[in-house]
């Protein structure tokens, strides 16, 4: 599930919600007679994963997909009634760090943050009091996708090892942008993920994990430059990722290689992509990932013990692996092995790409996330759309972000 900034990042305002929640008395969760209730946001469960009733037929299990989840979630919380057993929450677990208590610790269910799901969701899904409130279903893996028709046309590797070489650093990578640019083609699209990427690598987030800015440091800045550059010199299409200029920039061939997360690979199907052509290298720079959801027990609840069973099951190798094709990518690390994510791929000209975005999963840094990153990801994803359309350059969008940010904070 996308999740985060394009899906990823929201920005709440996650404090003022906490605090209004943490006034409310303990609500009741389903009744007995009731049975157990799972609420999901369509899209945010491998569809093998639903057939859960099937699995445990002693139980009452009732799977309600919830649009627009988390609103009615924080709203059922205030009022303390009507909550559902199991949720699926998004990235921002840290956003519920004020009312821990309404989430069971699953670590008191057996849960082990130790192993069998990659080390960061883990660590993403706990609370700074050390709960451990949220079970990893996918994630959201970074990875170079490019076209290998347009990659010769350009002179440029077509190989999958060969790329990944060429842009194991960020210079590479550049070099490859202008190279792309001379053959008529682009190989980035709005580099908003250029900018994130680098910063996932160092496994940094917009604060530490003391709650400390970091938005405004040498390591930000300089991704902010590097990203803005590639922009003003000409060496994106500009057009952003869900859109119908991106779509267009795909179907004209005018896009042939951007850096993004796993769950945007689909969109190029969308925009009516020849097959056989694309390919996936790793992420330039190294592996850096995000994203993903969870599933959460809320404390409430009456059947913990099933609710535990029942996402044990639901989020299982086996149905993570199965997940790939619904566009989730797996946490499970059992998962990576399977004949799902290390089969050949007939729109990427039969290369198995799970095993590349496995391998950067695996690899990358844990990320802090917290409730205002929203704010700060919200004011530098602007500052880099203003030196997009000509309007600001870097040093006057990286300003005027920092401004607003600092205004924003402030709050």
């Amino acid at each position: 599930m996308k999740n985060g900034r394009v899906l990823p990042r929201v920005a709440a305002s996650a404090t003022v919600m906490a605090m209004a929640l943490a006034l409310t008395a303990c609500g009741s969760g389903s009744s007995a007679s009731d049975g157990l209730t799972v609420w999901y946001a369509p899209g945010s469960v491998p569809k093998a994963s639903l057939a859960v009733q099937k699995k445990f037929p002693g139980l009452k299990i009732k799977l309600i997909p919830t649009p627009n989840l988390e609103t009615k979630l924080k709203t059922t919380l205030q009022t303390g009634s009507g909550l559902p057993d199991v949720v699926v929450i998004g990235n921002h677990i840290s956003s519920y760090a004020d009312i821990s208590t309404k989430f069971v610790d699953l670590k008191t269910m057996g849960a082990d943050p130790k192993k069998d799901y990659v080390t960061w969701k883990w660590t993403n899904g706990t609370l700074p009091d050390g709960r451990v409130i949220g079970y990893p279903i996918d994630t959201g893996p970074q990875g170079l996708f490019y076209r290998s028709d347009l990659f010769r046309k350009a002179g440029l590797p077509t190989d999958p090892a060969a790329v990944s070489k060429m842009a194991s650093t960020w210079d590479g990578y550049r070099t490859m942008a202008e190279k792309a640019k001379k053959a008529g083609f682009k190989a980035c699209d709005d580099a908003n993920q250029v900018y994130y990427l680098q910063l996932e690598q160092k496994g940094q987030g917009s604060f530490d994990t003391s709650g400390k800015y970091l938005g405004d440091n040498a390591s930000t800045r300089k991704a902010f430059d590097y990203s803005a550059k590639l922009l003003s010199d000409g060496l994106c299409t500009k057009a952003e990722p869900y859109s119908t200029d991106w779509n267009s920039s795909v179907a004209q061939n005018a896009l042939g290689g951007f850096v993004a997360p796993v769950y945007e690979g689909p969109l190029l199907e969308t925009a009516g992509s020849p097959k056989g052509v694309w390919r996936v290298a790793y992420p330039p720079g190294g592996p850096g990932s995000k994203g993903g959801s969870y599933m959460s027990i809320l404390s409430s609840s009456k059947h913990r013990k099933d609710a535990y069973k029942v996402i044990k099951w639901m989020m299982s190798p086996a149905n993570q692996a199965s997940g790939f094709n619904d566009g989730l990518f797996p946490s499970a690390l059992a998962a990576y092995k399977s004949p799902e994510l290390n089969a050949p791929q007939p729109f990427y000209g039969g290369q198995p790409t799970g095993v590349v975005f496995a391998k950067v999963a695996q690899e990358s840094p844990t990320v802090p996330v917290t409730p205002k990153d929203g704010v700060v990801e919200g004011a530098l994803t602007e500052a880099l759309k203003s030196v997009a359309q000509g309007k600001a350059s870097a040093d006057e969008a990286w300003k005027s972000a920092q401004a607003q940010i600092a205004k924003e904070l402030k709050r």
